[in-house]
């Protein structure tokens, strides 16, 4: 074999080693790519996990394998640096792993941040403080409810929020959507309505939200209330009277009394004519929209049916007459 033949023959090999080397590399990678996505057998039910701040990748493998979601961390390690580079960064937060989720699922979560979401729902009606209690109940908010929060100025609706988030931060998320759907609403309202400003709509709003639950009646309701409004009349809302003595922060354990119509609280609206000082509870946005735009009727009364709605009338007569038949209802029920 001549020179150049021989400088060939290397070259030759050459070329063949390196395409074997690249296949070899080639299968290697692809092998740990489908391995890193395939499903993940070891993690064999659904988890909550969290990324404190200031953990790094090394500590965040770990803790995956210490809680039983990977198996080999440091297969886990290698091959999530592969692809994501040699330090990728994770981003701390709670986060949702599925049962079976693959590796690479895994990592593509905690880079770029799809952090789990929990969520906590205020009724509407509910107090300031039977709401703020409920926020204190949520897992996974920390630090201290704030002081002095106002009745009626929480929206009642359902918040998402993050694992670490703050009581005193999703408070006051509450107190900005309250304010952004009364100053929406204002601007649309009925002008002819008499009630002056935001404020005495929120406060009408709370008596219709605590009057009636059934969505159909809150039109009904809140046109009861501003046609007494109008014709100066007392609102007589026997929410108010309980409000007078609890506060919302209690139940009335018993049913209201005559002497408890007869009471001079600034709250009882069968004593005082007009609104009573500030809300009795935190209304939502339906109740909001019904007080800002009535219905027109010439309801001025109503009463419990005894079957879970209410019958409207429009004089004491009609009134006097529903509340005999409501009587005669709950008689009835009594005796069975």
């Amino acid at each position: 074999m001549n020179e150049g033949s021989h400088i060939k023959h290397k070259i030759l090999i050459g070329c063949a080693t390196l395409s074997v080397l690249v296949i070899c590399y080639l299968v290697l990678t692809l092998g740990m790519i489908m391995y890193f996505s395939a499903p993940n057998s070891y993690h064999k039910a659904d988890k909550r996990f969290v990324i404190e701040r200031g953990m790094t990748l090394r500590e965040v493998v770990d803790k995956l394998h210490q809680e039983n979601i990977i198996k080999s961390p440091n297969t886990f390690l290698y091959i999530g640096q592969m692809i994501k580079g040699v330090d990728p960064k994770v981003r701390y937060g709670e986060y949702f792993f599925e049962k079976h989720i693959s590796y690479y699922k895994i990592l593509h979560k905690m880079t770029h941040g799809n952090i789990f979401f929990r969520k906590v729902t205020v009724a509407e009606g509910l107090s300031t403080h039977s709401s703020l209690s409920t926020i204190n109940q949520a897992a996974g908010l920390i630090g201290q409810l704030p002081e002095d929060v106002k009745e009626g100025s929480l929206l009642p609706e359902t918040y998402f929020y993050s694992y670490n988030d703050t009581k005193a931060g999703l408070i006051k998320r509450m107190q900005e959507s309250m304010k952004r759907h009364v100053d929406g609403l204002w601007e649309q309202r009925d002008q002819s309505i008499p009630i002056k400003n935001k404020e005495q709509a929120v406060i009408l709003a709370s008596i219709v939200e605590r009057e009636t639950s059934i969505e159909s009646e809150r039109g009904k309701v809140a046109s009861v209330f501003v046609n007494r409004l109008r014709k100066g009349m007392k609102l007589q809302s026997d929410p108010t009277i309980i409000y007078s003595f609890t506060f919302g922060n209690k139940q009335l354990e018993r049913p209201i009394r005559v002497s408890d119509i007869q009471n001079n609280s600034p709250f009882n609206t069968y004593h005082i004519y007009g609104l009573p000082p500030a809300p009795i509870c935190n209304p939502g946005v339906a109740s909001l929209k019904a007080v800002l735009n009535p219905l027109q009727t010439d309801y001025l009364f109503f009463v419990a049916s005894g079957t879970g709605d209410h019958v409207f009338s429009s004089t004491i007569q009609e009134h006097n007459a529903n509340v005999a038949r409501y009587r005669s209802v709950m008689r009835a029920k009594e005796a069975q």
